[in-house]
């Protein structure tokens, strides 16, 4: 039998085992997740999408949306700032493309680390600018007990923005992450309520 002639174009087939930490995550997550698909394609669960293209509470549901909320975080070093949200605030990594991109999850939150500067969401903007870390705008996390999270975080080295104060139905203080990032820790008054 002769040789087919298109063997020569054709790429090795190399295995590709993930990450022990990748696999495990992403089997909870098919495991646990709640949506079920009926026999017409249709997601029905209590907020996901419908056939559609809405919510259960009929709201449009925008096009490839997901049920985690995102931020993109800019920070000066990708390794260090990874171990600061996995070692401090608990979170999970999920994928690390170094030197200039990471994606954890912690809690309902999808957290997305760029290094400013480099190819990718780091880029200079056509306009020269860099993206840089810092700012004012942070993400939130709830804490069971915020002065001793404050506590343990102040003896661990971590920067205290703003110590435990009472804010709107909850007490909150600000940290910052290796580059400068504000992280908002929260802990709910009694009374407090999120919509279901």
């Amino acid at each position: 039998m002769a040789a087919d002639p298109l063997d020569a174009l054709r790429l090795p087939v190399v295995p590709v085992d993930p990450r022990p930490q990748f696999a495990a995550a992403l089997l909870r997550r098919i495991t646990t997740a709640e949506d079920t698909v009926t026999a017409e394609g249709a997601v029905t669960a209590e907020g996901a999408a419908t056939a559609e293209g809405t919510t259960a509470e009929g709201r449009p549901q925008p096009a490839g949306s997901r049920d985690n909320p995102t931020v993109r975080y800019f920070v000066d070093d990708l390794d260090t700032a990874v171990a600061f949200y996995r070692q401090r605030l608990g979170f999970e990594e999920e994928l690390r493309s170094a030197p200039g991109f990471a994606m954890l999850y912690g809690g309902g939150l999808r957290l997305l680390l760029s290094v400013s500067g480099l190819p990718g969401a780091g880029r200079p903007l056509p306009d020269g600018t860099v993206p840089a870390a810092g700012g004012s705008n942070r993400i939130a996390l709830q804490v069971p007990d915020l002065p001793a999270a404050v506590r343990e975080l102040r003896e661990a080295g971590v920067r205290i923005r703003a110590d435990v104060s009472q804010g709107v139905a909850v007490r909150q203080a600000l940290i910052e992450d290796p580059s400068g990032n504000l992280v908002e820790l929260y802990e709910p008054a009694a009374g407090y309520h999120e919509r279901s």
